[in-house]
């Protein structure tokens, strides 16, 4: 059920291949062995008018939505999945952020086909 929000300054779709951090970084996440893959939701957002710190570099930031009740080292290696593949990826890009949060299962709703 995660749902992975990656964002990130848009000119970092010069140097990198966006659609290919979008499916390596829904990998890392399946790998973790905590989701079913099928349940993953993986997007991206650029972000062309931003401020990164004083020089406005580049940056990518993922967000991990997860249902309430995973334990914290669980958590953690969500986190570690995300961000080493993100860094692996972002090579060179100076800010790389992963935040994990939990969402109230009684404020969620969803309809999906499978």
């Amino acid at each position: 059920m995660p749902h992975l929000v990656i964002e990130y300054a848009h000119k970092l779709e010069d140097k990198v291949s966006i659609s290919a951090l979008v499916s390596a970084v829904q990998e890392a996440l399946s790998q973790t062995g905590l989701f079913a893959p099928h349940t993953i939701k993986t997007r991206a957002l650029p972000y062309r008018h931003f401020i990164a710190g004083e020089k406005g570099g580049c940056f990518v930031h993922a967000e991990v939505r997860l249902l309430e009740g995973r334990n914290e080292q669980e958590r953690e290696a969500v986190s570690s999945a995300v961000f080493n593949c993100l860094c692996q990826f972002a090579d060179g890009v100076p800010a790389v952020t992963v935040e994990v949060r939990e969402m109230d299962s009684g404020c969620y709703s969803k309809r999906l086909p499978f």
